[in-house]
């Protein structure tokens, strides 16, 4: 049953048993009517607290579906309760309790209890409104639009948009239905399990410093084995811990719902015939979709030995967070890829991002709608570079949007093939490089919410920031604010990091409850040692049209994940956080949001037991 109806089934059963008592005429007294609601109410309120507290203590996000809707039941009781026992508390304060024991109860008409009724189903719509609308996006400025693909974007953009002044707008958004299954299945379809060699591959002794930068310097004697393909994807999305009822994965995603599926476009990997398979993370297992055909979508990576396409569910995030799923989605897709980059790295393996592709072609490869789960990304995986093919691209022009905004910004990044037919600042310390081993930073990695008052050292900051100092994989637009708060031997405040392993001071002074405020409140932002605020130059990131909305957020991912590695492998807690108030951010690191957009929040600390 959809969880609304478990919620209100007590209801539902107290309801029928009253109304066969009244059918017999044995209407119960207005005590054991009072007794009842408080017993209902009771039920209730352990119910929503319970919830509550488990879904704070452990951020299990999809629970808290149940909580608020428990929260609705809830205040529907308290109003019934209140109902029943409002004339003798207002009686009670008047003329005391001997005189509120002494008067009969006054009897209630049923208008006036429809009324009430009424009253609180009124609010109840009220708030839904205001939760499924969004404010009107303002016409964007002419030099922001040169073609129709961007203007979508920059519509999308401020769509999508969080502010305080637009909660109650006027532009509804589509109704996404009910949370689909966290895993994608083929289960008429013989797999091939999957050897995952953590302990004894080469992910298990590369340092994750020399990884981020460089494939391993080691003699290579052929294409990728199977099993250490199998140990990329594991590092990338695989399974690794398995709490409360759901299972964690090796990148962070939004809410916990991991919309991104891997598809593996096999060449030449030893142990593996030529083909498509999914990655199966839930059975860690490769599913085999058929042969591999010529032309695939991804003219960058015919040369490799196998390549990566990395898609979107959009349904996993959009249920929950509406028009602003395909952000997250995008984001959480880069944490993924950079798992895979770095993996590859440790395993001596050059890994390239694809700057273009066909994903209507690619879809079809891959044998997926292209709109409810659709190509974002493409990973070359080989023994040596490999030189991308020229090719020209051409915008995809608008199509069908079932997924409304949410397809509309998929389509204004896409592209598609001809047819077969025609700074000055403050200097840091020198960075210390990791040590950890790649396989472990990216398994213990955990989104960490809750933090010390401790301080962080600043040369740990400083070789944080020089992991996440990589040459651009797919986006030049990203730039990298920090809001400090904690950090020994810096004052606290905003800070640009540029180039030179230096950091600019744009503010001065306590910025934590204002990043907290910006964040919609989430103390995890306010408790923070060091707020990652990643924004792109819009300059930079339409110079190459609307696909550069979505590189920007690609890049956004990689550049978050490889903070919360560093994080990791340097004994601290980080958290990545994609909800806040996009005005308010842009405010908060000092820049101008209509030339700068915010795109990802990390947080960063030492983590609190």
């Amino acid at each position: 049953m959809p969880k609304l109806a478990w919620v209100l089934l007590p209801l539902a059963l107290y309801g029928a048993w009253l109304g066969a008592a009244l059918v017999r005429g044995r209407k119960p007294s207005r005590h054991a009517l009072n007794v009842h609601l408080s017993v209902l109410l009771m039920l209730y309120l352990l119910s929503t607290a319970g919830l509550g507290i488990f879904w704070v203590a452990n951020q299990q996000l999809p629970v808290f579906d149940w909580h608020y809707l428990f929260g609705y039941g809830t205040l529907l009781l308290v109003a019934l309760h209140l109902w029943f026992n409002l004339p003798v508390v207002w009686r009670t304060l008047r003329g005391g309790a001997r005189a509120a024991a002494g008067t009969a109860q006054p009897r209630r008409s049923p208008a006036a209890l429809a009324g009430l009724v009424g009253l609180a189903a009124l609010a109840l719509v009220a708030g839904y409104l205001a939760g499924t609308m969004r404010a009107p996006a303002p016409a964007p400025a002419p030099s922001a639009a040169p073609d129709e693909a961007v203007a979508a974007v920059v519509r999308f953009h401020q769509h999508s948009s969080l502010s305080r002044t637009g909660v109650f707008g006027s532009a509804p958004g589509i109704d996404w239905g009910d949370a689909p299954l966290p895993f994608k299945r083929y289960p008429d379809v013989p797999g091939i399990a999957l050897d995952i060699a953590l302990g004894r591959g080469a992910a298990a002794t590369a340092g994750l410093s020399a990884a981020l930068r460089a494939p391993a310097p080691r003699p290579r004697t052929g294409p990728p084995q199977l099993a250490e393909v199998a140990t990329l994807l594991y590092l990338a999305a695989g399974i690794t811990l398995r709490r409360a009822g759901q299972a964690l994965r090796a990148a962070p995603s939004s809410g916990g719902l991991f919309p991104s599926e891997l598809y593996l476009l096999a060449r030449r990997v030893g142990g593996l015939a030529q083909g498509i398979y999914h990655y199966d993370a839930e059975r860690e297992r490769l599913v085999s979709l058929g042969p591999l055909p010529a032309a695939t979508g991804a003219p960058f990576a015919s040369d490799a030995d196998a390549a990566v396409v990395l898609t979107s569910i959009f349904h996993r995030s959009g249920y929950k967070y509406r028009e602003r799923a395909w952000r997250y989605a995008v984001a959480d897709a880069g944490h993924v890829l950079e798992n895979l980059r770095v993996a590859a790295h440790a395993a001596g393996l050059h890994a390239v991002l694809s700057p273009r592709f066909d994903e209507s072609r690619l879809a079809a490869t891959l044998a997926i709608d292209g709109e409810r789960e659709a190509p974002l990304a493409v990973m070359e995986l080989g023994s040596a570079a490999g030189r991308p093919p020229p090719a020209v691209f051409s915008p995809v022009e608008g199509g069908a949007a079932a997924l409304g905004a949410t397809s509309r910004v998929q389509q204004a990044t896409s592209l598609r093939l001809p047819s077969s037919h025609g700074a000055g600042g403050i200097a840091l310390p020198a960075p210390q490089p990791s040590a950890m081993p790649v396989a472990r930073a990216i398994g213990e990695r955990r989104s960490k919410r809750r933090f010390t008052a401790a301080a962080v050292p600043l040369p740990v900051l400083a070789a944080i920031l020089a992991d996440m100092r990589q040459p651009p994989q797919l986006s030049t637009a990203v730039r990298i604010h920090l809001v400090v708060n904690r950090v020994q031997g810096l004052a606290p405040g905003v800070y640009r990091y540029g180039r030179g392993h230096a950091l600019e001071r744009v503010r001065s002074g306590d910025f934590a409850a204002a990043a907290q405020s910006a964040a919609l409140a989430q103390a995890v932002i306010g408790d923070a040692a060091v707020v990652l605020v990643l924004s792109a130059d819009r300059r930079a990131l339409f110079a190459e049209g609307a696909r550069g909305y979505r590189h920007a957020f690609l890049e956004a991912g990689l550049v978050g994940e490889r903070w919360l590695l560093g994080a990791t492998a340097r004994g601290l807690g980080a958290c990545p956080v994609g909800a806040f108030y996009d005005d308010a951010a842009a405010a908060l690191i000092g820049v101008d949001g209509r030339r700068e957009w915010v795109l990802h929040f990390a947080a960063l600390g030492l983590a609190a037991e």
